[in-house]
C-alpha cells in the first residue's frame, strides 16, 4: 500500500475481507509497460533482500555491506541491467559481479553469460568462482571454438580480452546473435575505449547483449571523452557516442545510479554504519633533487619518447620512462635493454597468443 507521501506499507487482508477488495478495471492513462516495469522493480527489490540468505547459506562468502548494497540494492532490482561498477581497487568488484550472476541464474532471468577479462586475470576469476560460487566458469580458447564447445549446454563462460580481439574465429563464435548471451561482464573495462581500437571493437560487439556489466576502478582516467565512450557502451540509447574527436569540448556528465556506482575506500563502512573497512590515507608530493647526470639522462629519456612514440602513447610513455630515470638510472637502462631486445620480434597477435594460447 502506498500512502500520500510516497511511502510503502504492508497491508494484510484477512480471508473474510477478500470479498470487499475492489478490482480496478481502469487506472487512468498510465502506460502498461511503465506500470509493469514499476511492479517488477518493487518485486525484485523485495525479493532480492530475502534472497541473499539462500545463496550464501552454501557459500563461504560473507559479503561486506557495500557489496550487498551494490548487488541487492542497485543491480538486482533492474530487470535489464546496463551498469558501470567503478568502485576503487580492492573493494571486491569480482565478488559483486559473481553474486549478481548467481542470483540472476537462480531466478531464471539469465541462462548464458560471458565474462571478458585481461588474460592475466582469467585464472583468478575461475579460482574465485570455484571458491565462492560453486565453480562452473569454463574458459573459451581457440581450441574451444574449433571443437564447437560453445554449442554445448553450458551457461558460464570466460575468455581473455586479448584473444577476443586478435582471433577472428573466437570473435565470430562469441557474437551475441550467435552465442545467445543473456549478459556480458567486462573486467578492467577502461581498456575498451577507442584508444585501443581492437579492444573497443570487442566491447561494441559484446555489449549488444541484453545486459551488460562493466567493472573498472578508473572509469575516466581524467578524460571526459573516454568516460563518455564507456557510458556509450553501457547504454547507447541514453549516452550518445561522443565521436572520434577527443579535443571536442564536452560538458561534464554525472550519470545516475541506474547506470553507475562508484564508492571510495574511505567511505566504506561495516554493517553497523560506523566501523571503517579501510584505514585513512594521505598522499604527499616530495621533491627529489637530481644530479646533473641524472637530470641529463631524464631529459634525454623524455626527448626519446617525444621523437619515437606515437602521440596517443606519449603521455603514458613519458610517465613510465620519467619514473624509471628519476628512480634509478639502472632501472631505465634495463627497461631500454628489454625494449631493444623485444622490439619488432613479434606481432601483437603473436604476443597475445603466447599470453593466452
Amino acid at each position: 500500500m502506498k500512502d500520500d507521501r510516497g511511502g510503502f506499507h504492508r497491508a494484510d487482508v484477512a480471508g473474510d475481507d477478500v470479498a470487499g477488495v475492489q478490482v480496478l478495471v481502469q487506472d487512468g492513462a498510465a502506460r502498461s509497460e511503465r506500470v509493469l516495469a514499476g511492479m517488477w522493480t518493487q518485486w525484485m527489490a523485495g525479493a532480492s533482500m530475502n534472497a541473499r540468505s539462500t545463496l550464501l547459506a552454501s557459500s563461504p562468502l560473507e559479503p561486506f555491506a557495500h557489496q550487498s548494497h551494490a548487488v541487492y540494492g542497485a543491480m538486482l532490482p533492474q530487470p535489464w541491467l546496463r551498469f558501470l561498477l567503478a568502485d576503487e581497487p580492492g573493494t571486491g568488484k569480482t565478488i559483486m559481479a559473481g553474486l549478481y550472476l548467481r542470483e540472476m541464474q537462480k531466478y531464471g532471468l539469465i541462462r548464458k553469460a560471458i565474462i571478458v577479462v585481461p588474460a592475466n586475470l582469467v585464472s583468478k576469476w575461475q579460482a574465485d568462482f570455484d571458491r565462492f560460487f560453486g565453480g562452473g566458469l569454463r574458459r573459451i580458447t581457440a581450441g574451444t571454438v574449433r571443437e564447437h564447445a560453445l554449442d554445448l549446454d553450458h551457461d558460464m563462460w570466460i575468455t581473455s580480452l586479448e584473444l577476443a580481439a586478435v582471433n577472428p574465429a573466437v570473435q565470430e563464435a562469441i557474437r551475441p546473435d550467435l552465442a545467445g548471451w543473456d549478459i556480458v561482464v567486462f573486467d578492467e573495462a577502461h581498456r575498451l575505449t577507442p584508444t585501443a581500437q581492437s579492444f573497443h571493437r570487442v566491447g561494441r560487439l559484446l555489449t549488444q547483449s541484453p545486459r551488460a556489466l562493466l567493472l573498472t576502478a578508473t572509469p575516466h582516467r581524467g578524460s571526459e571523452w573516454l568516460f563518455r565512450h564507456l557510458l556509450h557502451l553501457v547504454d547507447p540509447d541514453i549516452y550518445p557516442d561522443p565521436g572520434d574527436d577527443k579535443d571536442q569540448p564536452l560538458a561534464p556528465l554525472r550519470p545516475g545510479t541506474t547506470h553507475f556506482l562508484r564508492r571510495m575506500k574511505e567511505d566504506l563502512v561495516d554493517y553497523d554504519g560506523m566501523t571503517k573497512l579501510f584505514k585513512g590515507r594521505t598522499a604527499t608530493n616530495l621533491r627529489v633533487p637530481l644530479t646533473l647526470e641524472e637530470l641529463t639522462v631524464y631529459n634525454q629519456a623524455l626527448e626519446m619518447v617525444d621523437q619515437f612514440f606515437p602521440p596517443s602513447a606519449q603521455a603514458l610513455a613519458r610517465m613510465v620512462y620519467g619514473k624509471r630515470s628519476a628512480s634509478c638510472l639502472h632501472s631505465l637502462a634495463e627497461t631500454l635493454r628489454r625494449r631493444r631486445d623485444n622490439m619488432g620480434g613479434k606481432t601483437a597477435a603473436q604476443t597475445a597468443m603466447e599470453v593466452d594460447p
